[in-house]
C-alpha cells in the first residue's frame, strides 16, 4: 500500500472533482469503442474465440510467422469483454486505447524481428499492482477516489519491458480479505464457468478475465490463497512463488504470481515476472529460469494431505483427490496419504491475526472509522479482531509457523518425499455474494448449505509458510460445471520440482478450454 492510499484511507472527505473525472472519462472510453472494435481486422482463419483463447506460445509463434497480428488478438478479446463482461462483472477499469498503441508497437516490432518475451501478449491487471497513471482502489469505496499511480509497480515494469499489452485492471474483495470477489465499490463478479458461484478471491477478477477469454495472462497475488482459491474455481494454472521470488512487498505471507490456462504459459510469465528489482528490498537474486519442458516424473515420492482438520469437503472434491492419486500412480509415482496435522479450529486464527497485525492493520483501522462504507466480510475482521493486533500476536503466528514447519520437514521432505498434494478447496460451491450479508455467509457441501465458516480454503498454511512453493492446477469440472482444482507443494524455494510433478499430471489430465470444454456462462443450481 502507497503512502498515498494510506492517507486517503486517513481522509473522510469525497473528492467530488475526482469522481467526476472518473465518471467522464469512463463515458468517453465507451465512446470510442465503435473504432476499437472492427472485426475486419480479425484473422482471417480464426473465429474470435479462438483466438480469445489462444494460448500464449502459439499467439507468439502466429505474431512471428505474421500470420496473425496482435492488434487482432487484442480485438477479440475486447470483443469478447463487450458480449460478456456484463454478465461476469470483472473490471475495474478498461484501458483499451492505450493497449491497441501499445499492440501496434508489438506489431511493428515483430516486423522488425525485435520482439521481446512477451511480445503482444494481452495480460490483465490486478486492482493491487501499481500501473503509472492507473487507479488502485482495493475494491474499496474507502479509496474510491484514489490518485492515479506515479510509478510503474516491480512486476509491472518486468511485464512492460517484456513487452505485455495491458488492457483491463480486475476485480478483488475489499481489501483482499475474501475468496470471493465482491464490493459496494464495483459489484459482485461472477464464474464464466457457472454464474451463481464466485471465481475466488482475492484475484477473482483476474481468474475470471482468463476463464472468460478476455486475457490471454493475469497478475495475481497470494497472502491466504488469492491465486490458487481463483485458480481452481476457474480451472486454471496458479503459482504461488516462495517468498521474494517475484519482487513483492515486505510481507514474507505475500507472494505475487502468475495465472494462465495451461502451464506452459504460466511458466512463460513467471520467467519474466520474477528476479530481483532495484525498487524491490523483497527480491531474491539470483533469477530462477524455469523450464517450458520437463521430464517425467516416475519416481517421484508423493504424501497426499486430505485436509481433513481444516474442514468438512464436498464429495466431489474427494473423487478430484482420489483421480489424481491414480494419475499419480500411473505416471510412476509412490503415493503415501498421511495427515499433516493442519487444523482450522485454534490454528486460522492464530494465522489471521498474525496476518492483520503485520499488514493489514492500517487498513482495519481505517474500516473502523467507516462501518457504514464497508461489506460485511470486512466489518467481520473488524469486530472480531480489533483490539487483538499486534505484536504478541505475530509472536503466536510464528510459533504455529515454527510447529508446522517442522512436522512438515519431518513428515514429508526429510523423510524422502519429493512433493505434497492437497485439495485447494474443500468445495467450490461458494456463492458469488457470500457473505455480502449475514443471510448469505454459507457454502454448499454435498449440496446442503454450511453456514458461518471460513473452513473451506484449504491454502493459508502455505501463506504463513510462505517459503513453500505451491500451484494449483484444475483436475476436472464437477456436475453443476464449476472447475476442481489440487494444490501441489514443493520443499522450501525447490520450486522445479513443483513444475515438474505438474508437467506430468498435466501430460494425464484432459485439458480445459479445449473444444467444448470451455465456460458457457450460465447459471447452474447447486447440486
Amino acid at each position: 500500500m502507497t503512502q498515498k492510499h494510506e492517507i486517503l484511507l486517513q481522509d473522510e472527505t469525497p473528492n467530488e472533482n475526482r469522481r467526476c473525472f472518473l465518471k467522464t472519462a469512463a463515458t468517453l472510453s465507451t465512446a470510442c469503442l465503435p473504432a476499437l472494435l472492427d472485426t475486419k481486422t480479425l484473422h482471417a482463419g480464426s473465429s474470435e474465440d479462438e483466438l480469445a483463447y489462444l494460448d500464449a506460445t502459439e499467439a507468439i509463434r502466429r505474431f512471428k510467422a505474421g500470420v496473425l497480428s496482435p492488434v487482432d488478438l487484442l480485438k477479440a478479446q475486447i470483443a469478447r469483454i463487450e458480449r460478456y463482461n456484463p454478465s461476469i462483472n470483472c473490471i475495474t477499469h478498461r484501458h483499451f486505447e492505450q493497449a491497441i498503441k501499445a499492440a501496434e508497437e508489438s506489431e511493428s516490432r515483430y516486423r522488425t524481428g525485435n520482439a521481446r518475451d512477451l511480445e503482444g501478449i494481452p495480460v490483465a491487471i490486478k486492482d493491487e499492482n501499481e500501473v503509472e497513471g492507473w487507479q488502485v482502489t482495493m475494491g474499496s469505496m474507502l479509496l474510491k477516489d484514489a490518485e492515479p499511480a506515479e510509478e510503474d509497480a516491480p512486476i509491472i515494469d518486468f511485464l512492460k519491458k517484456a513487452g505485455a499489452v495491458l488492457h483491463i485492471q480486475t476485480t478483488v474483495p475489499e481489501f483482499y480479505l475474501g475468496p470471493h470477489t465482491a464490493t459496494r465499490l464495483w459489484g459482485v463478479t461472477r464464474n464464466p464457468w457457472n454464474l451463481q458461484y464466485t471465481p475466488g478471491g482475492s484475484s477473482g477478477g483476474s481468474a475470471a478475465a482468463l476463464a472468460a477469454g478476455f486475457t490471454t495472462l493475469a497478475t495475481g497475488s497470494d497472502m491466504g490463497g488469492s491465486i490458487r482459491i481463483p485458480s481452481a474455481q476457474c480451472g486454471l494454472y496458479g503459482f504461488k512463488p516462495p517468498f521474494q521470488r517475484v519482487p513483492t512487498s515486505e510481507t514474507s505471507y505475500e507472494s505475487l504470481g502468475p495465472m494462465a490456462r495451461n502451464l506452459t504459459d504460466m511458466l512463460l510469465m513467471q520467467n519474466v515476472i520474477s528476479g530481483p528489482h532495484p525498487h524491490a528490498h523483497a527480491s531474491l537474486r539470483p533469477k530462477l529460469e524455469y523450464p517450458l519442458e520437463y521430464s517425467p516424473p516416475t519416481g517421484m515420492r508423493v504424501v497426499i494431505d486430505h485436509a481433513r482438520g481444516i474442514g468438512p469437503s464436498d464429495s466431489e472434491v474427494d473423487q478430484a483427490m482420489q483421480i489424481t492419486i491414480s494419475r499419480l500412480k500411473k505416471l510412476g509415482c509412490e503415493v503415501v496419504v498421511k495427515d499433516l496435522q493442519f487444523k482450522y479450529q485454534g490454528d486460522f486464527p492464530t494465522w489471521a491475526k498474525g496476518l492483520l497485525s503485520s499488514s493489514l492493520g492500517m487498513m482495519i483501522e481505517a474500516a473502523a472509522k467507516r462501518p457504514d462504507d464497508i461489506t460485511p466480510y470486512v466489518r467481520e475482521f473488524v469486530n472480531k479482531f480489533q483490539g487483538q493486533l499486534g505484536p504478541r500476536q505475530v509472536s503466536e503466528a510464528e510459533q504455529l509457523q515454527s510447529q508446522y514447519q517442522r512436522c512438515i520437514q519431518k513428515e514429508v521432505f526429510t523423510g524422502g518425499f519429493d512433493a505434497i498434494v492437497m485439495p485447494t478447496m474443500l468445495t467450490p460451491y461458494v456463492p458469488a455474494d457470500w457473505y455480502t450479508s449475514q443471510e448469505k455467509h454459507f457454502v454448499y457441501i454435498n449440496g446442503k448449505k454450511q453456514k458461518n465458516t471460513w473452513a473451506f480454503m484449504a491454502t493459508w498454511i502455505w501463506n504463513m509458510l510462505g517459503r513453500y512453493p505451491v500451484m494449483n492446477m484444475p483436475v476436472q469440472v464437477g456436475k453443476s460445471n464449476m472447475p476442481l482444482g489440487i494444490q501441489i507443494i514443493g520443499n522450501t524455494f525447490d520450486d522445479l520440482t513443483c513444475m515438474k510433478l505438474a508437467a506430468g499430471l498435466e501430460k494425464v489430465t484432459p485439458p480445459l478450454f479445449a473444444g467444448n470444454r470451455k465456460p458457457n456462462f450460465e447459471e447452474i443450481n447447486a447440486r
